[in-house]
């Protein structure tokens, strides 16, 4: 009986599209490049605990509005699963299925940290 059980991962590596920081730091230069992925950092972070405290609250609207307002963000740094995770998250608030919400918005929050972090050192390392 136990062949059949299959371990997943709690850990998602986190994917960093490096040609949208590079451009970012191409047309805006090093530095402002640089502080533009760390502002955008800074408000997905916030963004992921707002999502957090509405899942918290069973706000489903408040959810899907938070998840859809970081997927642009996410997507213009390079965090291009973290987007799509977001999406999905969004379409499937708006569908009202919760328990696949919940799922994906536990997802969504693994992955933001690991991805926020990523982003980052590959802001400073290209500048």
């Amino acid at each position: 009986m136990t062949d059949n059980i299959i371990a997943l991962s709690w850990t998602e590596a986190p994917n960093v599209h490096s040609d949208a920081i590079t451009t970012l730091q191409a047309s805006l230069g090093q530095e402002s490049g640089r502080d533009v992925v760390e502002r955008a950092v800074f408000e997905i972070s916030d963004r992921l605990c707002r999502l957090e405290l509405a899942l918290h609250a069973e706000d489903s609207a408040t959810v899907g509005k938070i998840a859809a307002s970081i997927v642009c963000m996410s997507a213009q740094i390079g965090l291009l699963v973290f987007a799509d995770v977001a999406l999905g998250l969004s379409k499937t608030v708006k569908a009202g299925n919760m328990v696949a919400a919940a799922a994906l918005a536990g997802r969504l929050l693994r992955l933001g940290e690991s991805s926020l972090f990523c982003a980052v050192e590959l802001a400073d390392r290209s500048g």
